[in-house]
């Protein structure tokens, strides 16, 4: 398919784009006032602009844009869900251009989308991918109306039909179509907003439990002193008592001081008793403490987990070596485009017999995708068949 794309924003409202050429003129002055999603179509001599863009916040916004020449797209709805979901779901789950900071804001990747060619060229694959394999579903036309050079515009919300869209882009060289939800509603975000409003709690939690402890620790500390004076007060009562006793009456004072005794080892029975308490109160708050610290390490495991994204799980494979054949049966939990390649290792000579990349659109759910291989395997001998998303296996099957 014959088209150019461009990648625009505002980088902390600061705007840039790849690549930079004329286009800037017109893609700049989008981002100005996007608040949450907005759509743009403008003709201009014979090329037709396909322009959308999503506010992220903090002054930062994202947007793509295809330009056709001497065609236009009769499903305006269809290519802009789409680009919506290449921000959404491909660029901002995969971490590429835009991405998730710790505190669950959106930001870009690096300073200027130009310092990445790489992720741009990449998603420049999937949409030239993509248009390839659904020209019908987007309705690519040949362009046969003549620019009539008028610079005329109509705004338009996000429930207008798309036949009236197309009546539209034969009348104005500018259509706006106004969104009012963005990504914004991306339930990945509210997700890591509600993980992080949990560990405030927990962290409240524990502040309150050690200001508890430190309590306890000095009450402890009070309690030593008023049993160290009860005790100093006892022996100067009993010396005073043996100073000032006469001889005749010894052995009644000996058994009124054994009574005494006596009370005052109860009482410090009793001091003892509620020593053993405060200690098992101390220790359960620190139970506590521990219990709160290790749902709030939950937390943050729950967070760094949904950060990092599995674009589909591998439930089985089939093969016939005869017929170059090999089957694979996938989940997917959402739709989008899903990248990854199948490398057969021969056994005998552990080297790579042939390879295959893919790039298919998969609808949420389970799936099956056929992979067919040029070249013939022998069926005498053991073939491993490697899945590969990226860096990293996640499947694979021994034939």
């Amino acid at each position: 398919m014959n088209f150019n794309l461009y990648l625009f924003g505002k980088n902390k409202g600061t705007y840039n784009q790849y690549p930079d050429d004329y286009t800037s003129s017109i893609l700049a002055s989008l981002c100005s006032d996007v608040t949450s999603s907005k759509a743009i179509i403008v003709r201009n001599q014979n090329l037709m602009h396909y322009i959308y863009a999503e506010n992220l916040g903090n002054s930062n916004v994202i947007g793509v844009c295809l330009i056709f020449n001497k065609a236009y797209i009769k499903n305006v709805s269809k290519i802009f869900n789409y680009l919506r979901e290449l921000i959404e779901s491909t660029l901002l789950k995969q971490g590429k251009i835009i991405r998730y900071n710790n505190q669950g804001d959106i930001e870009f990747a690096t300073t200027n989308i130009s310092d990445d060619v790489k992720s741009f060229d990449y998603v420049k694959t999937l949409v030239n991918s993509k248009l390839d394999s659904d020209n019908n579903y987007f309705g690519v036309t040949e362009l046969t109306t003549t620019y009539n050079g008028l610079h005329n515009s109509e705004i338009v919300d996000g429930n207008t039909a798309n036949s009236e869209i197309i009546k539209l882009q034969q009348k104005f060289n500018k259509i706006t179509i106004d969104y009012k939800k963005g990504i914004e509603e991306d339930l990945t975000k509210k997700v890591i907003s509600g993980l992080q409003i949990q560990i405030y709690n927990l962290n409240t939690k524990i502040n309150n439990q050690n200001q508890k402890i430190s309590k306890l620790e000095k009450a402890k500390k009070q309690y030593k002193k008023v049993m160290f004076l009860f005790i100093v007060l006892l022996c100067s009562c009993g010396g005073l008592y043996f100073l000032y006793t006469t001889l005749d009456e010894t052995e009644k004072n000996l058994q009124n001081t054994t009574e005494r005794l006596n009370t005052a080892t109860d009482s410090i029975g009793s001091l003892n008793n509620i020593l053993t308490q405060k200690q098992n109160t101390i220790i359960s708050l620190k139970n506590e403490v521990r219990e709160e610290r290790l749902q709030k390490e939950a937390a943050q495991s729950s967070l760094e987990n949904i950060q990092s994204n599995c674009p589909f799980i591998i439930t089985g494979t089939s093969c016939s070596l005869s017929s170059g054949e090999y089957t694979i049966r996938c989940f997917s939990e959402k739709s989008g485009t899903r990248s990854f390649k199948v490398k057969v290792i021969e056994e005998k000579t552990g080297r790579v017999y042939t390879e295959k990349s893919v790039s298919e659109y998969m609808d949420s759910g389970t799936r099956s995708v056929t992979l067919y291989f040029n070249r013939s395997f022998n069926t005498s001998d053991w073939y491993t068949f490697e899945i590969w998303v990226g860096n990293k296996i996640v499947g694979g099957s021994r034939h």
